[in-house]
């Protein structure tokens, strides 16, 4: 007698793009639902799908809410602290967005990609404002 063997295959939704999902994987999105950092990520998830759709104060609430969580590791809350300095930038409230970004830099625990991403954004930031200055002194 011969066994059949079924494979699941799910269609997840990340970042607003379906994804075809292995059994194990889906498992593992599901469960990491249920641990600090899994909690965390989903909030950062939710916040960045808001920040898609053009709410930008309901993917801050989402971020901060990383951000403030005493549960939420520490790499983690860097990533949060980046997203929301991208969505104070365009917003235009340049001030809370250096914040973040200057935040993460002192960060021991934040991954080198988010550090250089945090320096470079600081980085065309400045350079902005220094431009939008000297034309407004040419001006």
């Amino acid at each position: 007698m011969k066994r059949a063997t079924v494979m699941v295959v799910g269609l997840l939704t990340l970042n607003g793009r379906k994804q075809k999902v292995k059994p194990m994987n889906l498992f593992r999105k599901i469960g990491a639902r249920f641990t600090a950092r899994g909690r965390a990520l989903v909030l950062i998830d939710q916040g960045m799908a808001c920040a898609n759709k053009a709410q930008p104060d309901v993917a801050i609430k989402h971020y901060t809410d990383v951000i403030n969580s005493s549960n939420s590791p520490s790499d983690v809350k860097a990533m949060a602290l980046f997203n929301r300095a991208l969505v104070y930038s365009t917003i235009a409230k340049e001030q809370q967005a250096t914040v973040d970004l200057k935040a993460i830099l002192t960060m021991p625990e934040a991954m080198a990609k988010v550090k250089k991403s945090a320096n470079d954004k600081l980085v065309r930031m400045q350079r902005k404002l220094r431009r939008e200055e000297s034309s407004k002194s040419d001006g």
